[in-house]
């Protein structure tokens, strides 16, 4: 992710919060999303999500590259075995099975921006979240709030019922990382979301990918 480092100025109670936070957590969760997916929107960027339980983990790193017009997707599950790669470009989708060695080429396919970039479930373990602010940081080249994680509102109604670790929030309002762990008696959950080189990020053809 990108390198978060601690700032003098402002604070957390001066920070200027963005559309549904506030220094008290998540005020109004439709509105945190919504201004997250309109701040990234159209924007290159890489994102890693990283889903650990106790017998095994998932890991999705996506990366797009507004200005060259490419993309990559790579998917790695160790409870099914799975490890695909794709790369999206002009000339269409290319997916590599990692652990067969299976090219699939779709060249007529017409993918977006958002078919690569958006984080499928990335709410999901926000929800619910008891947050309070307890520092500033230096994230992406912005200013950033952080949150402490606390515990689970309402922990009666939801399958999680114990909560900790911590969310980073940019005053422009992407998310720009999380850690969390989530569970009850019988599971527990991590979570961890990175979002870096915002503007910046770049794909490279994989070797894999076929001449011509």
């Amino acid at each position: 992710m990108g390198q978060q480092t601690a700032t003098q100025q402002p604070t957390v109670a001066e920070f200027s919060y963005p559309a549904g936070w506030s220094q008290a957590g998540i005020t109004d969760f439709s509105a945190a999303l919504e201004t997250h997916d309109e701040t990234v929107a159209n924007v290159s960027r890489e994102s890693r999500l990283v889903i650990t339980d106790e017998d095994a983990n998932r890991t999705v790193v996506r990366t797009l590259d507004t200005e060259a017009g490419t993309g990559s997707l790579r998917f790695v599950d160790t409870r099914f075995n799975n490890d695909v790669h794709a790369y999206y470009s002009a000339a269409g989708v290319f997916e590599y099975d990692r652990t067969t060695g299976e090219l699939r080429r779709s060249p007529d396919e017409n993918w977006t921006a958002a078919d690569v970039a958006t984080v499928a479930g990335l709410e999901r373990p926000l929800r619910n979240l008891e947050l309070t602010a307890t520092d500033t940081v230096s994230v992406e080249g912005t200013t950033a709030v952080r949150y402490t994680v606390t515990g689970i509102q309402h922990p009666d109604s939801v399958p999680s019922n114990t909560a900790t670790g911590h969310v980073t929030v940019a005053r422009e309002g992407f998310i720009a990382a999380y850690n969390v762990t989530r569970g009850n008696e019988e599971f527990t959950r991590q979570t961890r979301y990175d979002l870096s080189a915002l503007g910046t990020a770049t794909v490279t053809r994989p070797t894999w990918m076929p001449d011509g």
